[in-house]
């Protein structure tokens, strides 16, 4: 946990930095983030797996927060190398502290102490914010969704699925052997296992706490939903490389028309379209920009804030 006394605009606050562990500030922030998000942050702590991949940055008044960002870290293996980025997120002021210059300050903030750590920095935004991010350096980019229709796919390596019990300690470890283990089988990897138990475990009224499978004969964890005859693979995690069609072959006992996946895959036949989450729009660094534009990626599912 990090304090500092600041000044801004001539009124002085206090900004409090990764104070998680402090209970009266994180009582304090989860009511910020009901009141705008109508979700809270609690269970994640409660569930052991807040790790210090999530940082809090938040400006208090007193004992009132009044403006907040979270940065989000994950590690991004590619091309033999190993790399951090970084994406903002819950950013909220308080209605009677806007346009003040509260979120600028975090804004700064943030890429000051980041500058040297992280290798590109990525963010959403709604429609409310879209001249504010491109000051700080970033860019709109789109999106690309990778799908296929089951006509397209091959179904003849069919393995077995068994659904697995997060409540069950022998069940919760083999997911989190396999996510702490996972090969990246994407082309834009963001690996986070705190993110990861953020949505499959942490939050069930929001996440995916029901839809994590495991796979013996792959050793593959898969999280999966059906919606309207359409197969979502949300996410894989295996240790070595695996093969999608054989990921997808073992829920082929389900009717559905189309494999829609959650993250953009390195490997596959599969066909693109654009995407683009309800009103949000994905900002990103300059050290990213060429990269979503050269090539068809889609932010990981799991991956958002």
């Amino acid at each position: 946990m990090k304090t500092e006394n600041t000044v801004i605009n001539n009124l002085s606050y206090t900004l409090h930095i990764q104070y998680q562990n402090d209970e009266k500030l994180r009582m304090e922030f989860n009511r910020m983030t009901r009141q705008f998000w109508e979700f809270d942050f609690e269970n994640y702590y409660q569930s052991g797996f807040w790790d210090s991949t999530c940082i809090l940055y938040s400006l208090f008044d007193g004992e009132r927060i009044i403006s907040h960002t979270t940065v989000s870290l994950f590690t991004h293996p590619l091309d033999g190398q190993t790399k951090t980025l970084l994406q903002l997120g819950t950013v909220m002021t308080d209605e009677e502290y806007r346009n003040q210059g509260l979120s600028r300050f975090l804004m700064e903030r943030i890429q000051t102490d980041f500058r040297e750590k992280a290798d590109g920095m990525f963010l959403f935004a709604n429609e409310s914010v879209m001249d504010f991010y491109p000051k700080f350096g970033f860019v709109p980019v789109q999106e690309y969704e990778a799908f296929q229709k089951t006509a397209h796919l091959d179904f003849t390596k069919k393995q077995e699925a068994k659904k697995l019990n997060l409540d069950h300690i022998a069940d919760l470890k083999l997911f989190e052997n396999l996510v702490e283990n996972a090969f990246p089988n994407t082309s834009f990897p963001t690996k986070s296992k705190g993110l990861t138990f953020f949505y499959c475990y942490a939050n069930p009224e929001m996440g995916y706490k029901d839809a994590v499978y495991f796979i013996e004969k792959l050793n593959c964890a898969v999280v999966m939903e059906i919606d309207e005859k359409i197969l979502h693979i949300i996410d894989i995690f295996s240790p070595v490389p695996t093969d999608l069609n054989e990921v997808i072959a073992a829920f082929s006992d389900i009717s559905f028309t189309e494999v829609v996946l959650g993250f953009s895959p390195d490997h596959g036949n599969f066909e693109y379209r654009l995407w683009k989450d309800e009103d949000l729009q994905l900002f990103v660094s300059q050290e990213l920009q060429e990269s979503f534009e050269k090539y068809q990626l889609k932010i990981p599912a799991l991956s958002h804030t």
